[in-house]
């Protein structure tokens, strides 16, 4: 059955560009407009900035290191302000988080509506030229000369009609497991700075009489608290794309993190007095579409340091496969490479960019880039290039790539060639 509707769609405004999400790659993209002088709107499904930061209680702050731009800046200020260090030496504390980036989008004057979703893409021709969304006040639209989109899962640009790749050859069953982070309290102290708690879980797991979904568990301590974060439910087999598939991982992933809860406290004395204190708010999903782009990254380049001319992200951490084989975590070292902005362009398009873990590349390569240093880097990087193309005035074919450091001292460049108007 199908109803069919006219719609009136009122239009809210005509920005220089919109971003769709507000998770790191969204944050770093809407800050650099904003600082560029674009007229930018951001929006956000939930209550606040940071995305899989913040609402998806994801620590630790994964190859932040020798990063400049923004993602320098959120490290510095964390720091300055005690709320980061710890496990590994680099966790945060959410709350700060959150306040750190709604500051800065004040200051970047970036206006940014929470509790907004995205309906759909408003596209002609493969020319985006903005987005229709949803809130409280009903439906709009919104206008704009370039579209960021940041939502992780390429919806964007999915609803524009950009091709994409999804799984192993389309088979969804084939990625990443889903995990369902939350927080405890009452931390043992002789494990206040955090461990692998695969033998204390499998044993308490073996006492109940059942078989552990997940063997490289973490509890992970966050800085200036007393709490701190478990990394621990895994769900596999699970479609990325249907809302029914992610209420039913949900819902696993309540039920494992509460086995998992009263089977420590029950069976381990030394955690006996832990407390439970919340689950995240948002299901964390570590692979879902790729939007193919003007280039894709590959394995080869993640293992030969890849080099490029339009490089716009220096990533040095290894490729991390939750696999349902083992239960466990596939790892491989990575030779630090570049990521080209040619990745970040759906093939064929204009007027669209996306930045984060949706790029264009291999799954294997995702493995490497999607934490949040280099997602936010990339959307950096986005914000940049859009912002170099609007006030560039580019038009046809052109070629202009202006340089930047974006970290490690290399010198990474933005390049406007396709992402232009007309």
């Amino acid at each position: 059955m199908v109803i069919n509707e006219t719609l009136s769609t009122p239009v809210r405004g005509i920005y220089d560009a919109v971003v769709v999400g507000a998770g790191p790659a969204g944050c770093g993209a809407a800050l650099a407009l904003g600082r560029s002088g674009m007229k930018t709107l951001l929006i956000e499904k939930f209550n606040c900035l940071g995305g899989a930061w913040t609402t998806g209680f994801m620590n630790p702050f994964f190859d932040y290191e020798k990063k400049t731009g923004i993602v320098g800046e959120l490290v510095a200020e964390l720091k300055e302000r005690g709320q980061f260090g710890g496990f590994w030496d680099k966790s945060f504390h959410y709350e700060y988080m959150k306040l750190i980036l709604e500051r800065k989008m004040k200051e970047a004057n970036v206006e940014v509506l929470y509790n907004t979703t995205f309906s759909r893409t408003l596209v002609e021709d493969k020319k985006v030229y903005g987005i229709v969304a949803e809130n409280i006040g009903g439906r709009f639209a919104a206008l704009a000369d370039y579209v960021i989109d940041a939502t992780g899962d390429g919806n964007v640009a999915a609803s524009a009609g950009c091709p994409f790749a999804l799984g192993v050859d389309g088979d969804y069953k084939e990625c990443q497991a889903m995990t369902l982070m939350f927080l405890v309290g009452n931390i043992p102290e002789q494990h206040k700075d955090g461990l692998m708690i695969y033998e204390k879980l499998n044993a308490a797991y073996e006492a109940a009489g059942k078989q552990i979904p997940f063997k490289v568990p973490y509890l992970i301590p966050v800085p200036g608290s007393h709490f701190g974060v478990v990394q621990f439910t895994h769900m596999y087999e699970y479609d990325p794309l249907d809302a029914g598939a992610l209420t039913a991982a949900t819902m696993e992933g309540r039920q494992q993190l509460i086995d998992a809860f009263e089977y420590l406290t029950k069976y381990d004395e030394e955690f006996r007095d832990l407390e439970l204190i919340t689950s995240s708010s948002v299901l964390g999903v570590r692979e879902s579409r790729r939007i193919v782009g003007e280039y894709t990254v590959t394995s080869d380049d993640i293992l030969n340091g890849a080099r490029f001319d339009d490089a716009v992200a220096y990533v040095t951490f290894g490729a991390d496969l939750h696999t349902k084989s083992n239960k466990a975590q596939h790892c491989f070292s990575v030779k630090p490479y570049h990521i080209p902005m040619r990745a970040l362009i759906p093939k064929d398009y204009r007027g669209i960019v996306v930045a984060g873990r949706c790029i264009s590349g291999t799954r294997k390569a995702m493995a490497s880039y999607r934490v949040t240093g280099d997602c936010a880097a990339m959307g950096e990087a986005a914000g940049c290039a859009a912002a170099e193309a609007a006030l560039g005035g580019i038009v046809g074919d052109a070629v202009a790539c202006n340089a930047y450091q974006l970290g490690n001292g290399v010198e990474i460049t933005a390049c406007r060639r396709v992402i232009l108007r007309g």
